[in-house]
């Protein structure tokens, strides 16, 4: 018989004890019980009797065993006290964080229930550890400790890609701080996958409790609905600080559920951490580590659409706003519904009439949503090649993209790849918009991922050679013969992440470089008129930390809109990413959204291209 669950799964509580007492001590009191006894064992020498911890589990007395299981027993009754529920897990243990005030109130409960002969202080010692243990205790009987507040509907793949995210932005904090040579002895910081399975945990850990962060400045998180964007959440200093504590307190527990205590020096196989201690007596650079992960949470949300809504009215928040319908089809169909109602309401047609009216108007609405489930079942086979967000947060943890297709899908499309310590990163536009330039960007996306991926070549210029020659062929490009002149402008760099190097090649689209408070235009070459003989426009710059580069393809630029009707233009532009350069990287996406849509709106104009920004931090 396998153990039966305390908590169902939706959370709640079946009953305070298994139905079966018999069950109750065999597949919780027992367990627990000597999981306790093994973890006080391992802490004897913090004792004035560790003699007392001597014998194994199955050796004590039935009289020194009472006291274990009467103490496992009540665990689920001093819990719930506190609103803290129990369940079983299946793959990962995610135990909510316990604070230290109520550990204390936890300490207090048994002392009141366990008079022993020994003094006060000693049994408040033993019961403070006793308490810290439960977790550790329950995890080692299948079991873990949850906050209704704190459980949500995340699944624990999208979890784990939010894990990965979160080891590189650690890898880039910790790089920063340290020299390179000392850090990579460290073996918490090679990358995800050669992490061994604790320290994978730990980053997972960290991935589950993001709402319970979040709750620490009262926010809660929740889904993004369908049509809707989440903006960044904006976390002022105060916000960063109260939920660093949260963090710190987090991951202290995660090494408590991992069999860890405190020691003054680190030492693995004893399983002892001198950062065991409370937030407040950490070394500045160990804060700036919690703190550089919470910074990281805002666009984590925005990549899984997610948004945060604050618990209180109280508490100003902008949540997630509509985005705007711009393809044709959607337009005609809203024509279509407003031409059917203005003629209802210039005449009083016959019941024949207006039953031809209805029918007409059933067949349009019928071959208008054919046609804009196409277009949606393209835009799916479009974001299955385009890079996932979370995978572009590992890549870049200090990054966004603003992606506005015209017509549901794209002529634009992006790139990001890994090869050892390199990151190569593209951004294309085809000839167009709509479907027609869609297809041209899944052949060159094919393309050019095959000259990285499989072809295994890094030079931005050889790359693009072999992918404007790979496409030209795809295409059998003859203007005289065939009349078609699709082509694509890009941009593509490598990034050495060692050196800060970055080499670029590219034709058509703007490379912009904000360092030391001024942002410097590359214009990569003439465009997709001058590339009849495949020259590209090649450059290095020598990146420092913080400067910040942007990739943009004409489509912002060529936007109408203002008083005047004009283009929005590259210099608008260049002063406005300079002017939003203080805000964090998620927030710099969402004000390029409104500083768009204000432009536009002016006089009502309409998206006239494929818009795509990518901005990313060093």
């Amino acid at each position: 018989m396998s153990p039966k669950n305390i908590y169902d799964t939706d959370n709640l509580l079946i009953n305070e004890e298994l139905a079966d007492p018999a069950d109750f001590r065999k597949y919780f009191t027992d367990p627990v019980a000597k999981a306790l006894y093994q973890g006080m064992k391992q802490r004897a020498e913090l004792y004035a009797h560790p003699d007392s911890f001597l014998k194994k589990f199955a050796d004590l007395t039935k009289s020194e065993k009472s006291f274990w299981y009467d103490y496992a027993s009540i665990i689920p009754v001093k819990l719930k006290s506190l609103n803290l529920l129990i369940r079983f897990y299946k793959e990962f243990c995610g135990t909510c964080i316990i604070t230290d005030e109520e550990i204390t109130a936890l300490v207090r409960m048994d002392l009141e229930r366990f008079h022993g002969k020994s003094g006060r202080e000693e049994r408040k010692t033993l019961f403070m550890e006793l308490n810290y243990l439960i977790p550790y205790s329950l995890k080692e009987a299948g079991y873990e400790i949850i906050r209704h507040e704190e459980v949500t509907g995340v699944n624990m793949s999208l979890i784990r890609k939010i894990a990965r995210a979160i080891h590189s932005r650690y890898l880039h904090e910790i790089r920063k701080q340290s020299d390179i040579a000392e850090a990579e002895k460290d073996i918490s910081l090679t990358e995800f996958d050669d992490l061994p399975a604790e320290i994978q945990q730990t980053n997972i850990d960290n991935a589950v409790h993001i709402p319970t962060k979040l709750l620490s400045i009262g926010y809660k998180i929740r889904p993004v609905s369908r049509g809707f964007k989440a903006p960044a959440i904006h976390l002022d200093e105060e916000e960063i600080e109260t939920m660093a504590r949260v963090e710190h307190l987090r991951w202290s527990w995660e090494k408590r559920l991992n069999g860890w205590s405190f020691g003054k020096v680190k030492d693995s196989g004893k399983k002892i951490h001198p950062g065991l201690i409370p937030y407040d007596q950490l070394e500045e650079k160990e804060k700036e580590k919690d703190r550089e992960l919470v910074r990281l949470i805002p666009a984590i949300l925005q990549d899984i659409d997610y948004e945060a809504y604050p618990v209180s009215p109280g508490l100003i928040s902008k949540l997630s706003y509509a985005i705007k319908p711009k393809s044709s089809i959607y337009k005609l169909l809203c024509e279509t519904t407003e031409l059917g109602d203005e003629i209802k309401g210039l005449i009083s047609p016959s019941p024949e009439i207006n039953e031809k009216i209805r029918s007409l108007d059933e067949k349009i609405r019928l071959t208008i949503g054919e046609v804009q489930g196409s277009y949606n079942y393209a835009r799916h086979i479009q974001e299955s090649f385009l890079p996932d967000d979370l995978y572009i947060r590992e890549c870049f943890p200090d990054s966004f993209v603003f992606y506005e297709p015209k017509d549901v899908v794209s002529g634009d499309f992006y790139l990001f790849a890994r090869q050892d310590d390199h990151i190569i990163f593209a951004l294309a536009d085809c000839t167009g918009h709509g479907i027609p330039a869609a297809l041209i960007s899944t052949i060159g996306y094919g393309i050019l991922d095959q000259a990285i991926s499989i072809m295994n070549i890094t030079d931005p210029a050889e790359i693009l050679h072999h992918t404007y020659a790979g496409v030209h062929r795809f295409l059998r490009r003859d203007v005289e013969v065939y009349g078609v002149s699709d082509d694509m402008d890009i941009i593509l760099c490598n990034l050495d992440t060692r050196t800060g190097l970055l080499t670029y090649a590219g034709t058509g689209n703007i490379l912009w470089h904000l360092t030391n408070g001024k942002n410097s235009e590359i214009r990569s070459g003439a465009g997709r008129e001058g590339m009849g003989d495949n020259k590209f426009v090649t450059g290095r710059l020598q990146l420092k930390t913080n400067d910040v580069l942007y990739l943009c393809s004409d489509g912002y630029t060529d936007q109408f809109g203002g008083s005047n009707h004009k283009r929005y233009g590259r210099k608008r532009l260049g002063d406005f990413l300079l002017h939003i350069s203080a805000s964090t990287m998620p927030e710099q996406g969402d004000r390029l959204y409104e500083e768009i849509e204000q432009w536009r709106e002016e006089k009502g104009e309409d998206q006239t291209d494929d818009i795509t920004i990518i901005g990313i931090k060093i």
